[in-house]
């Protein structure tokens, strides 16, 4: 069984100018009546598999829910052991992204060996810090990170450097004029697929004419952003190519990507440290339980996933699903006047052909988590 949708949107053009762009975003993903009446460990247990993408951020908001609802403590260690499957899996997600983007815009073929390397990262990651199960079984705990741990973490940062940057100053901190030079000198891969977005002038293509600035204007999804660029927002690399009124184009958004991108790796470093140091059996907090009538319980968990923030509501009744819903990133971001919309409206070229490169790289950076398709009228 699979729940991935796709995304259909048509961009009506005058010319050269997009004068709407009409965004269809994949159904809702309605688990409740799949899985209704089932146990929740064993719903827990696939949910991962159910999804193309991002499965590992996906089972981990599941099983905070999960052991929520059914009133598992969680382990301080396991919980932050999850956070860091969650970061390599944004890692690989990035890599793969910029490895993908580079070899469709600069005409060079993808590097497979480098991005072979990066697929496996989370699953290495996980048998270290996991070895005797599943690190996404309610009330599972987390071993002390060893030797593979510690060599993940080294070839995270080893393909980070080889893909996107290898610089003493941190990227982040970087103005345009410095980024610029950088993407010239096309040391790597994320430098060759920046460079000719700069060169074309397309730095500001597909920034919103406006925001919401604060004052509740627009509806949420026209304004929501959860992505690495929301993340990412406060990096000097990243405020430098948004406009006066804050509205990200491609660069600012590409810029998110490579900043976060060349973090993920520290963090992930930082982390394993950080467990050694966390004692056993301390526990964190649970998510929210609220409780029905009929004496139910349900909680709602998020994770930080590469493309945004995913929510999972699980509704249990005696241990068994009595109902379940995903809120995923791609259903706001390419909600009908969510940003993907409102940004592919701003998009404007003198050629067809360069308008339909723009919009094909705009749709990557924002990033839906399913198939896509692109029609011009």
């Amino acid at each position: 069984m699979s729940v991935d949708g796709r995304v259909s949107i048509d961009l009506v053009c005058d010319g050269g100018r997009v004068v709407e762009a009409i965004v269809m975003p994949p159904r809702p993903i309605a688990l409740g009546p799949v899985v209704r009446g089932r146990p929740a460990r064993e719903v827990v247990s696939v949910i991962g598999s159910l999804f193309s993408v991002c499965g590992i951020a996906q089972s981990a908001a599941s099983v905070e829910a999960a052991e929520a609802a059914l009133e598992i403590g969680t382990d301080r260690r396991t919980k932050q052991a999850r956070r860091l499957l969650v970061l390599a899996e944004t890692l690989r997600e990035h890599l793969l992204r910029i490895g993908l983007d580079t070899a469709s815009l600069a005409g060079e073929p993808a590097d497979g060996k480098i991005l072979r390397r990066a697929m496996g990262l989370p699953q290495r990651l996980k048998q270290a810090l996991f070895p005797g199960g599943d690190a996404f079984v309610p009330g599972v705990c987390v071993g002390m990170p060893g030797a593979e741990a510690a060599e993940t973490a080294a070839e995270a940062s080893y393909l980070t450097q080889s893909v996107v940057y290898e610089g003493e100053k941190p990227l982040g901190e970087m103005d345009r004029d410095a980024f610029a030079q950088w993407a010239l000198e096309r040391s790597t891969v994320a430098a060759r697929l920046i460079a000719p977005v700069l060169a074309r002038g397309w730095a500001m293509v597909g920034h919103p004419e406006t925001t919401d600035g604060g004052n509740g204007h627009l509806p949420k999804e026209a304004s929501a952003d959860t992505s690495c660029l929301a993340r990412q927002a406060g990096a000097p690399l990243v405020r430098a190519f948004l406009s006066e009124n804050g509205g990200a184009g491609l660069a600012a958004r590409l810029a998110a990507r490579l900043v976060e991108a060349s973090k993920l790796p520290g963090e992930i470093a930082g982390g394993l440290a950080a467990l050694r140091d966390v004692a056993d059996g301390s526990e964190v907090p649970m998510c929210e339980v609220f409780r029905e009538e009929n004496g139910g319980r349900f909680a709602t968990a998020f994770a930080e996933a590469a493309r945004g923030r995913l929510e999972h509501r699980i509704v249990l009744n005696d241990g068994r699903i009595a109902d379940y819903d995903i809120t995923a990133p791609t259903s706001i971001h390419f909600a009908k006047s969510g940003i993907a919309a409102r940004s592919l409206s701003a998009l404007a070229a003198s050629r067809r052909e360069d308008l339909a490169v723009q919009a094909d790289l705009l749709v990557r950076a924002i990033d839906p988590c399913v198939g896509y398709d692109v029609r011009f009228r």
